[in-house]
């Protein structure tokens, strides 16, 4: 090898060559499989619309969620436990916004045995009184304790600014809830939403698909059956009319910011372009937020921009954490970036460097079955398909300078940010 010599890049990507077949289930779940890798290792992702958008009140959603595994009307929390770790199996559950998750690393030779186990979690949590009021109590101590972090503070205030209270995207935690919440409400919760209208499979890695298949359909294909997926009412988004807005925390070492606003979430036309634009700002490591602020200015170690896409709403988010002598200062300069970047039109080479960065970041995300699995299940959940990245490729190739403009004014205007700080006064 001549290291003296860049290796060949390349832009021919597609999508399409992810190796995935999708078949429905006989109750019409659909199962992603992705056939690949050297290693008999098996990933399966199960995935319910199953988050916080759904519940009657805080908490439910997450703990009904994180308790599935902690007992079955079979099992106990000790014997699942103890049979996952038999087997080398790894078992990870979790939830946001709109959706809740299952996810099962395991050596294929074990599918006969692991496969079964998960669909007792699923089917049939006991929800043990022990085991929710353990799980409660941690939670609550853990609560009271990233509750006093600035970075919490700003990050609820933030969503709190753009949706209102009592938006499901709005509505933070208060110790009080951990009080309200019962077990029922989880057993409650489990059986209106954890059903196959409410699901999507993905199985990556090394398996046989025709073994497969037939024992998802065994274990998941006859039964949880999808009765009308109850009708959520949710209150109308209230935003703040201020927009600048401090969070005070006595002694706070360092502040916390959040600088953004509500836009569009993936299956909008200009959120291809969106992304193009967030990446310039502040996307990765050489983007203008950082090489200003943290190797021009030194005001803090690290900033970033994202665009947050959920699937009733989205948003963009400028994220930092300073020293709180130098919090004016890097405010001042993130608006002066939103500025320049919707005054005057990118450079073809920053443009260019861009193109490559991004072009490089959507191959790593399809290298390796477990890494594509992520991907088509993120597509999944806003009922998208590859032709979403499709489109996403072919914008990073064709927009224009002039299209980002465009795009900057009608999103990145400094006057239409949110701007929170949570930190010492």
């Amino acid at each position: 090898m001549n290291r003296s010599r860049a290796p060949k890049t390349t832009k021919h990507f597609s999508p399409d060559n992810t190796g995935t077949n999708v078949i429905r289930l006989k109750n019409n779940i659909p199962l992603y499989m992705i056939r690949a890798g050297s290693q008999p290792v098996v990933r399966v992702d199960i995935t319910f619309r199953a988050g916080a958008w759904w519940q009657s009140k805080p908490l439910v959603a997450s703990s009904a969620n994180a308790l599935m595994s902690e007992g079955t009307t079979k099992k106990s929390s000790r014997e699942i436990a103890e049979a996952l770790d038999y087997h080398g199996a790894y078992l990870n559950t979790s939830s946001d916004r709109d959706n809740a998750f299952l996810s099962v690393i395991f050596l294929t030779r074990h599918m006969d045995t692991i496969l079964p186990l998960l669909a007792e979690i699923i089917k049939k949590p006991a929800f043990p009184r022990e085991e929710y009021l353990s799980y409660r109590d941690r939670r609550k101590q853990n609560f009271l304790i990233e509750k006093s972090k600035v970075s919490n503070l700003a990050r609820e205030m933030f969503a709190l600014a753009l949706y209102g209270p009592d938006h499901p995207y709005g509505r933070s935690i208060s110790l009080s809830d951990f009080d309200k919440l019962d077990r029922n409400d989880l057993e409650t919760f489990h059986s209106r939403y954890y059903r196959a209208g409410n699901c999507k499979i993905i199985a990556s890695g090394n398996f046989d698909e025709t073994k497969l298949t037939a024992r998802m359909d065994e274990l998941f294909g006859n039964d949880l059956d999808s009765p009308e997926i109850p009708a959520v009412t949710r209150a109308v988004k209230k935003s703040f009319s201020e927009k600048q807005i401090f969070v005070p925390r006595k002694d706070a070492v360092q502040s916390a910011l959040r600088i953004g606003r509500e836009t569009i979430g993936k299956s909008h036309p200009d959120y291809p372009g969106m992304l193009v634009l967030n990446n310039l700002l502040g996307g990765h490591f050489g983007a203008r937020l950082m090489q200003n602020i943290r190797e021009k200015k030194g005001y803090t170690y690290g900033i970033g921009s994202a665009m947050a896409s959920l699937r009733n709403s989205g948003f963009f988010v400028i994220v930092s954490e300073v020293g709180n002598s130098y919090r004016e200062n890097t405010v001042k300069e993130v608006y002066r970036e939103l500025t320049r970047i919707c005054t005057k039109p990118v450079s073809k080479k920053e443009l260019d460097l861009t193109r490559t960065q991004m072009l490089g970041e959507i191959m790593r995300e399809f290298d390796g079955p477990f890494a594509r699995a992520e991907s088509i299940r993120n597509l999944a959940e806003h009922d998208l398909d590859t032709g979403f990245y499709k489109k996403v490729i072919s914008v990073i190739t064709e927009i224009s300078p002039g299209g980002l403009l465009e795009l900057a004014v009608k999103y990145l205007t400094p006057d239409s940010m949110y701007e929170v700080v949570a930190g010492r006064k």
